[in-house]
């Protein structure tokens, strides 16, 4: 079974060129999706050892806890801790500039979170 994954993702034209896909799926390829759904399903049991929610929807990943202490801070930051090792180990970088922080309800504190020592921005 692995033979026929390894000849998939060798010796594709990229740019004329050919080339070893050393990570991604192929798109529009029909085991593209399925590739995609295996490579992704661990980044969500990885999240939910957190005890954070997550939310999928194709390539974006939303994550929310309810914050009731200090500790749930300190889950979240966590947990973009253990997003960010994934993302780096799997060469799947994080667009920064597309992630937000969403504070919800009355006298709810804005506290900072961070990835690779970058600040999120609060909406």
């Amino acid at each position: 079974m692995v033979d026929w994954i390894v000849k998939l993702f060798s010796n594709k034209t990229f740019c004329s060129k050919i080339a070893d896909l050393i990570c991604g799926v192929i798109q529009g390829s029909v085991i593209g999706l399925l590739m995609f759904l295996i490579y992704i399903n661990e980044l969500v049991t990885l999240l939910n050892s957190f005890g954070v929610k997550v939310k999928l929807f194709a390539d974006d990943v939303k994550l929310y806890i309810k914050i009731v202490n200090g500790t749930d801070y300190d889950k979240l930051q966590a947990t973009l801790l253990a997003l960010c090792a994934w993302a780096e180990d799997w060469q799947l970088p994080i667009s920064i500039s597309k992630c937000c922080v969403l504070h919800i309800g009355k006298g709810n504190v804005s506290h900072q979170f961070f990835y690779q020592w970058i600040t999120i921005t609060s909406r």
